[in-house]
């Protein structure tokens, strides 16, 4: 199954695709406004929320996995390490076993992982708040527009 191929979600037994959602997603310029054409940015605003909201949440799911994926293998070298400890008669130490555990190769690697893996929901985040901002910006910018196209203003003239 390709990565493209596992983003769907299960709603009552119905499988739906969200690949369309993220396919043509832009971070830059999602979040700023087009004031040229606030209807289509209104219309879009939804699906935009919805897109990034679901990459939020697979970016969680990551976070999680390799969360898990970690304390195992972390439990696994711990166990490995005393027995190599013990059948050597080195005496070791809860200091002495950690940093034995955590300068090996695998145990590196997927806290580089778990570092880039938080890293990507932070971006999320922060453009679903972004997200949010724009929203405010669209709705204040759609009631000044319809404040200076539908409300007649009267002009007084000075007198002498």
């Amino acid at each position: 199954m390709s990565e493209v191929d596992q983003h769907s979600m299960n709603v009552n037994g119905n499988e739906f695709s969200l690949t369309d959602l993220y396919m043509k997603l832009n971070p830059v310029t999602d979040v700023k406004i087009d004031y040229s054409n606030l209807q289509e940015e209104f219309f879009r605003q939804s699906e935009l929320v919805a897109a990034y909201g679901y990459l939020c949440a697979v970016a969680e799911s990551q976070e999680k996995q390799v969360e898990y994926q970690l304390e195992r293998v972390y439990a696994v070298l711990d166990h490995q390490t005393r027995s190599d400890f013990e059948a050597s008669g080195v005496k070791s130490t809860e200091t002495k076993l950690r940093n034995t555990i955590v300068t090996t190769p695998d145990y590196q690697e997927l806290r580089l992982e778990l570092i880039e893996s938080r890293k990507q929901k932070q971006l999320f985040k922060a453009t679903c708040n972004a997200l949010n901002h724009k929203l405010q910006a669209l709705i204040n910018a759609g009631a000044d527009q319809r404040k200076t196209t539908v409300e007649p203003r009267v002009f007084e003239q000075k007198g002498d």
